[in-house]
């Protein structure tokens, strides 16, 4: 019995052994299972040589997939929707790679938005994109759309607020580059320059993009929304005669415009453009394009008779102005919208009379309402010293209050003009 029991303890323990043993060996398995990283370098090339899209194969993960801690960012769920979207945003771009001891290739790649970043397997070589990644055009090249087919366009419109693609230049369409965006913020101060449409592309959204280029001073060349431009009739000095408007008393250029330039005679050797003689078309350009606020000199105007008289393209020309009087924007009634939309005159009487004369009297003394005769005043001028005068409100002795509406206050007014105010209550 003492021979059986000796027997029975020492087949246990040699089973307790194996199992240990079998433990230790699948530990060890699973170590040995997990890659190891052998190089993790930078991408180097040209970064539109690096957009990729993924094939919706593999996952995306937070380490290489096959290395130890390695986490899943997004499913394989997602990143198909992702290459399936038709927003710039979900563009993708890779940015390293790394091979493992396994001969796997990962790559390092971040949607253009930033919101999603991680690992995605990429198959066995770095000499092309593969596996979970392709190489991917965000943009596709276009036909110029037909209806930009004149000379010169300038932008429709400016604003800094506005990142749509359509108040100023991108260094590349929208979203198709990353981290590529406008050439500038606010494009006020260039909303004349002329552009010339030279090519265009499509976007991931299916958007109409042009290249652009600033023949004026080049600050706007760039990529637009084909609906971002307006044609003009404008012509870059190249193609014209650049009037300077000069003050006369001071020497000093106020303005410039340039008269597109039409040879007198085309048969001619020498192409010339008569500016000079009164009622002909290049005449009345020159003058049509006065600054406001000037009034032509008295005497001869002209620089140069003769080169007014035989312009060339290309050419410069002097033309002398004389500064206006300052005259200032006056007040005259007071109007008011009837229920029916109708506008009669509103007769102030009482304390509102008193207000109202008092309002008057501050704004003939605001020195931002007196300028040049003819310039025009600054809306957001206008609108502040109206308020400042005391015309925003008026109240009257039975406690009804008129508000001053603004908008409908007439567009483009001039140094000098009478306006009337418009109230409603």
């Amino acid at each position: 019995m003492q021979s059986s029991l000796k027997k029975s303890l020492y087949l246990g323990l040699a089973a307790l052994s194996f199992v240990a043993a079998a433990g230790v060996a699948t530990s060890s398995a699973d170590a040995a299972s997990k890659a190891t990283i052998k190089s993790n370098t930078a991408l180097t090339t040209a970064g539109s040589t690096r957009n990729v899209t993924f094939t919706g194969t593999n996952a995306l993960y937070s380490k290489p997939g096959t290395v130890k801690g390695s986490k899943v960012v997004a499913t394989t769920t997602t990143v198909k929707r992702l290459a399936a979207s038709k927003n710039g945003q979900d563009n993708v771009r890779a940015y390293r790679v790394a091979t493992t001891n396994r001969g796997s290739v990962y790559y390092k790649v971040v949607t253009f938005d930033g919101s999603y970043r991680g690992w995605v397997y990429g198959g066995k070589s770095t000499d092309k994109f593969a596996g979970g990644v392709a190489s991917f055009a965000t943009t596709t090249e276009a036909k110029v759309p037909s209806t930009l087919n004149a000379p010169y366009y300038t932008l429709a419109k400016t604003d800094a607020s506005v990142n749509d693609g359509t108040t100023t230049t991108y260094k590349a369409p929208a979203w198709s580059q990353y981290k590529v965006g406008r050439t500038m913020k606010d494009a006020s101060a260039y909303k004349t320059n002329l552009l010339q449409v030279s090519k265009a592309a499509t976007t991931r959204e299916g958007d109409t993009w042009v290249y652009v280029t600033d023949v004026t001073n080049g600050k706007l060349t760039g990529w637009v929304k084909a609906s971002a431009l307006k044609a003009t009739t404008d012509v870059p000095a190249s193609e014209g005669v650049t009037i300077n408007y000069t003050d006369k008393a001071t020497g000093k250029v106020v303005s410039s415009h340039v008269v597109p330039f039409k040879a007198d005679d085309s048969t001619l050797a020498k192409l010339t453009m008569d500016i000079y003689t009164d009622k002909k078309a290049a005449n009345n350009e020159l003058h049509n394009n006065m600054p406001a606020g000037y009034s032509v000199a008295d005497g001869n105007a002209w620089g140069s008779v003769a080169d007014a008289k035989a312009a060339t393209k290309g050419s410069t020309l002097v033309f002398y102005v004389t500064a206006n009087a300052k005259k200032s924007v006056t007040i005259s009634d007071s109007l008011e919208i009837a229920s029916d939309g109708t506008t009669k005159t509103l007769v102030f009487s009482g304390k509102a009379f008193t207000q109202w004369n008092d309002a008057k009297a501050a704004f003939a003394k605001d020195p931002t309402v007196t300028d040049l005769d003819g310039k025009i005043i600054d809306s957001s001028v206008l609108k502040t010293a109206l308020k400042n005068a005391g015309f925003d409100t008026i109240t009257a002795d039975d406690g009804t209050v008129y508000t001053l509406n603004t908008s409908v206050l007439p567009s483009n007014v001039a140094f000098g003009k009478n306006i009337n105010l418009i109230y409603s209550k």
